[in-house]
């Protein structure tokens, strides 16, 4: 059986990472940030509880360094085949990945439906 590694990306966005950065989830009136900070965090951990094999657990901000590992899996639209040059206008990050796109994977599946099995 081929598994590929699973990996589970806690992501802070910017607003988020700057609120925690600021201490606000240590201020008792601001008990419900602490919790909506405590709720992914409690998830992931029943997650990695019950899941085999084990995924890899990361915590990052949007940006950071270690915010490739979802990007490199997130429906990959821009990759190497599809982009026009390094830093085109009005391109996003380009997304480097191994993965084809999902509407690639959905043209060869229904290229598989359709095709007699002769």
């Amino acid at each position: 059986m081929y598994c590929k590694s699973v990996v589970l990306c806690d992501v802070d966005r910017q607003t988020i990472d700057a609120w925690k950065k600021a201490g606000y989830q240590d201020l008792p009136d601001h008990e419900n940030f602490r919790q909506l900070l405590q709720a992914p965090v409690d998830d992931a951990q029943e997650i990695l509880q019950t899941r085999f094999p084990m995924p890899r657990y990361i915590v990052t901000q949007k940006g950071g360094s270690q915010a490739r590992f979802l990007l490199s899996k997130v429906n990959p639209s821009q990759t190497h085949n599809t982009m026009s040059g390094w830093g085109a206008e009005g391109s996003g990050a380009p997304i480097l990945t191994d993965d084809v796109s999902l509407q690639v994977f959905m043209d060869h599946l229904k290229k598989l439906a359709v095709s007699s099995s002769t």
